[in-house]
């Protein structure tokens, strides 16, 4: 099992260079010859560091007598590959995790750390395992607890609350649930369930997004039904989101930032496939994968097209609608995707100002009366209220009011901030925005 233990800190490797991790993971797992349990053992093991990377650093840093940013990068993951085990994986005894992580390390060409690496996991299963953070100061904790970087702890106890800062930490750690959008073109949600079910799927419906399924199951595209186009994948703030848009039959909507399409998808069941969406993204590959997505759904009305968002093309023409889910920082979905913990906040604090640019320029599309979604899968008002705010100073936008039943998720009747854990979703934000007639 030690080639397992190998190409998971491979893989990790090739997040810190920043790579992504589903991308990485896949590309390695594709070209390795590994029976099903083993695929499992790795994809366990990756996400798994990811994940608890700062909680496990924070307990090697007590037993080892060399700092971390000394040790060879291999080491380093070597060893929070075998505390990962001991410490959340039951299913693997202790000498087996600490005798299998070291012969990772010599398996990588590094046997002269073997006996460091075997000193450390030994001195910790012989203390019990133990480790306690109760000791530390507020922020301290939480970061050490729910393996979350000091300055987003911070920003979220600043702008959130201690409460909800801990809640939805406390979400990102854990499954991540599957929620999928059942195409009400072809199908009812209540259908799609029974129809699941005879491909061994169970799946329930979500009482508070009508037309939204939880699904049980990691891979719901090998489906049957999904090859019918009876139903894309997509969590429910996202459709949420798409709900808020507010779109009828017959009318005309920009995405300007659709890819991969969900919102896309979910906005052209709305309007029972009659209008029209021109759904942008500024790489025609991932325009092509809304094209292809709208196609199995067959959504005809959907016109997938590459376009810069920052750029205002009048050949484009005038909406009823305009959705605007702009680049974020993406901190509301750190448990799909761990190695958002460890991005600069040097760099998201440039994102403002490419979404307002986003953000305003889309509005030039908006016909007299029209409306506009604003929407980040981020948690910072930086990013999103701020952003919101210079809409309506600067380019005259005045909120809309939401659609009767999203009202309960909001506190000024125009905008939505879901934090995750609150309805089990992925943290998000959209705000309804209209352009008055003149």
């Amino acid at each position: 099992m030690a080639n397992t233990r190998t190409l998971a800190v491979k893989a990790l490797l090739r997040v810190n260079e920043g790579g992504f991790s589903n991308i990485v993971l896949d590309a390695l797992l594709s070209g390795a010859q590994l029976e099903h349990r083993d695929r499992a053992f790795v994809s366990v093991l990756f996400y798994g560091v990811l994940e608890r990377r700062i909680t496990l650093d924070k307990i090697i840093k007590r037993y080892s007598s060399k700092p971390l940013e000394e040790m060879e990068p291999e080491v380093l993951e070597c060893l929070r590959i075998g505390f990962y085990q001991l410490i959340y994986m039951n299913s693997v005894p202790d000498m087996a995790a600490a005798n299998e992580t070291v012969e990772a390390v010599k398996q990588l060409g590094f046997g002269k750390a073997s006996g460091f690496v075997n000193g450390i996991m030994r001195n910790f299963i012989r203390d019990g395992k133990k480790f306690d953070f109760s000791r530390l100061d507020k922020i301290g904790r939480l970061s050490a607890e729910y393996s979350a970087p000091i300055w987003l702890c911070k920003m979220w106890c600043n702008e959130y609350g201690d409460e909800k800062t801990e809640a939805a930490l406390k979400s990102s750690l854990g499954g991540v649930p599957v929620f999928a959008r059942a195409n009400t073109t072809k199908v009812t949600p209540e259908e799609l369930v029974s129809i699941l079910e005879e491909d061994n799927i169970k799946a329930m419906l979500v009482d508070e997004v009508p037309g939204a399924l939880r699904i049980n199951s990691v891979a719901p595209q090998s489906t049957k039904a999904y090859k019918k186009g009876l139903f894309h994948v997509q969590d429910i703030s996202s459709q949420l989101c798409a709900k808020a848009v507010g779109a009828q039959k017959g009318e005309r909507v920009l995405d300007v930032c659709s890819a991969p399409g969900g919102k896309t998808f979910t906005v052209a069941e709305y309007m029972e496939n009659e209008g029209e969406i021109i759904a942008c993204d500024l790489h025609p590959k991932r325009a092509g994968l809304v094209k292809s997505g709208a196609e199995r759904l067959g959504l005809s009305i959907v016109n997938a097209k590459a376009n810069d968002a920052t750029v205002y093309d009048e050949k484009l023409g005038i909406f009823d609608r305009v959705l605007c889910d702009v680049p974020c920082s993406g901190l509301g979905v750190i448990r799909r995707k761990p190695e958002i913990r460890f991005k600069d906040p040097k760099e998201i604090s440039t994102l403002p100002k490419i979404q307002y640019k986003i953000a305003s320029t889309s509005a030039k599309y908006l016909k007299d009366g029209g409306t506009m979604i604003y929407s980040t899968c981020t948690l910072s008002k930086e990013e999103n209220e701020q952003v919101v705010k210079r809409l309506m100073t600067e380019d005259g936008l005045v909120p809309a009011e939401l659609p009767e039943e999203l009202k309960k998720y909001s506190k000024d009747g125009y905008s939505v901030t879901l934090m995750p854990g609150e309805i089990n979703s992925d943290g998000f934000y959209f705000a309804k925005l209209k352009k008055e007639v003149k």
